[in-house]
């Protein structure tokens, strides 16, 4: 084993991680659950409320005038002579085929990437443990003629 084809199974790797199309679209991710909290300004604008002597209403009913309900009746019964309003107990939604087979592709692509990395490690953990031991140690003469540049260098003005 080379070094080359180690070179070649970690770039398939990062190659395949990066550029897919199927991971490169965004994902929306889904929450169970919101909590919200309110910041101090809100806590403090709350309590200066509470503490105010300025008196508030529970609740505000506000009722349609005369003008106004004539106003939507008409309008109710004109659109209920054009067209019927239909009103379903209830909605199930389906994914359509195009999301069907993007679901498809995305857990294609997931199912490729893990086997691609398995295979990858596997080849990888061969080629690390086949390799032999290099040790570099420069000679005596290499230390001295560098010790020598080094002097050089430093002793110049």
């Amino acid at each position: 084993m080379n070094t080359k084809i180690l070179a070649i199974a970690i770039a398939l790797i990062a190659g395949t991680a990066v550029v897919s199309p199927v991971q490169a679209a965004p994902s929306i991710a889904t929450l169970q659950a919101v909590q919200v909290r309110p910041d101090t300004a809100q806590l403090a604008q709350q309590a200066w409320e509470r503490s105010s002597t300025i008196p508030t209403l529970a609740a505000v009913q506000v009722r349609p005038s005369a003008d106004q309900l004539g106003e939507q009746n008409v309008v109710v019964l004109a659109a209920a002579v054009a067209a019927p309003i239909t009103t379903l107990a209830a909605v199930e939604v389906r994914p359509s085929l195009e999301q069907k087979v993007a679901l498809a592709a995305e857990l294609q692509a997931e199912r490729y990437t893990v086997a691609l990395a398995t295979a990858a490690s596997a080849f990888a953990n061969n080629v690390i443990v086949n390799l032999p031991v290099v040790q570099v140690r420069p000679s005596q003469s290499e230390l001295q003629a560098l010790a020598m540049e080094t002097a050089m260098v430093l002793v110049r003005p």
